[in-house]
């Protein structure tokens, strides 16, 4: 397994798999988006927004911020890789184990990059021990809250600390929150105004299961930085489709909040059921269990059909480590039947 593979990658194998190995809503697209995309396919002939005016009013009015306090991108990827390219040859600091573009990208600006190792003792939480990893140098902070592949939040009295760290270090905190949606933590978006060295990171990907369709945001109360970073993108880099499909998302009022609780009970349901099947669960928050068992089992689940993400190309992490998505109370019937199989025969 490469170091910068991810879950997700259906197309390497020639038969169908039940796909485990992303972070996808389990319930899809929210009502209303499908129809929005069918309704506006005449006006995909015309070139997009270049700066998204509509979509950015839509999002900051969704949080209560303000249009110019948003950046929209080709998904939090596209905007991870321009804030690497605003701080480029800089060193950064990133938790591990944790998402790994965070690193690529410092690395493909030419930057450094050092790693905070999280404890499995302390089912790999982020704690105080950051405060001293983050020294003079450091000019990038990199955390995502709830992490991946953990699960596991970052308290908001912590976020706040690390945060008032940075600025009186000189460094800068991008806080990834793509999945905090899915859980019951707070954001950060509410203390924007008080730290001006603080970037969160936002998409529609997760929550509104568009993967395919792309569609990210930056937020930060510090428009010079914004503008800066928005300088490294390409003129139209979100789609006229991506667009409608995410001013729809957002007129789906309830949406997050059904998510949540299916994901609360979905959730609590496997975590009971695998350790049942004698797999080591690590009590994470979003819709993604990290688990750790005996032996490796991806290629052992792959010959079953079922593709879950091999962790072993995480920091701190090995084969032996398996993160899974939460899916349907159907599909989380078969991977534990496929489980049951492979664990004991």
């Amino acid at each position: 397994m490469q170091r910068y593979d991810h879950g997700g990658d259906i197309y390497a194998h020639s038969q169908p798999v039940l796909d485990f190995s992303s972070n996808i809503n389990p319930l899809g697209y929210p009502p209303g988006l499908k129809d929005a995309l069918v309704q506006n396919l005449e006006n995909f002939q015309r070139y997009p927004d270049a700066h998204c005016r509509k979509l950015k009013q839509a999002i900051a009015a969704h949080h209560g911020i303000a249009a110019n306090q948003v950046l929209c991108g080709n998904g939090a990827s596209d905007l991870i890789y321009r804030i690497c390219a605003h701080f480029r040859s800089s060193k950064a600091l990133v938790v591990a184990p944790t998402f790994s573009e965070y690193e690529r990208g410092v690395y493909a600006y030419g930057g450094h990059v050092t790693e905070h190792l999280l404890k499995e003792n302390n089912h790999f939480d982020v704690d105080d021990t950051i405060l001293n990893a983050i020294t003079p140098d450091i000019r990038v902070v990199f955390l995502c809250s709830p992490n991946n592949p953990t699960g596991r939040l970052v308290s908001v009295d912590l976020l706040q600390k690390i945060a008032g760290h940075c600025q009186e270090s000189g460094a800068y905190l991008v806080l990834d929150e793509c999945f905090l949606d899915f859980t019951f933590g707070k954001s950060m978006i509410s203390s924007m105004n008080k730290y001006p060295n603080l970037l969160i990171l936002r998409a529609f990907t997760k929550m509104y299961a568009m993967a395919g369709l792309r569609l990210g945001y930056l937020l930060s109360a510090n428009q010079d930085l914004l503008d800066s970073i928005a300088d490294f993108g390409a003129t139209w880099s979100v789609s006229g489709p991506a667009k409608v499909a995410g001013l729809a998302s957002l007129k789906a009022y309830d949406w997050t909040k059904t998510t949540r609780n299916y994901i609360e009970k979905e959730r609590a349901f496997m975590h009971n059921e695998l350790q049942a099947l004698g797999l080591k669960v690590f009590p994470g928050e979003a819709n993604y269990l990290l688990l750790k068992s005996e032996q490796p089992l991806f290629r052992l689940l792959l010959e079953k059909g079922i593709l879950v993400r091999d962790c072993g190309n995480y920091t701190g992490l090995s084969s032996r480590f398996i993160r899974i998505g939460i899916q349907t109370r159907e599909n989380n019937l078969k991977l534990l039947a496929a489980l049951k199989e492979v664990l004991y025969g």
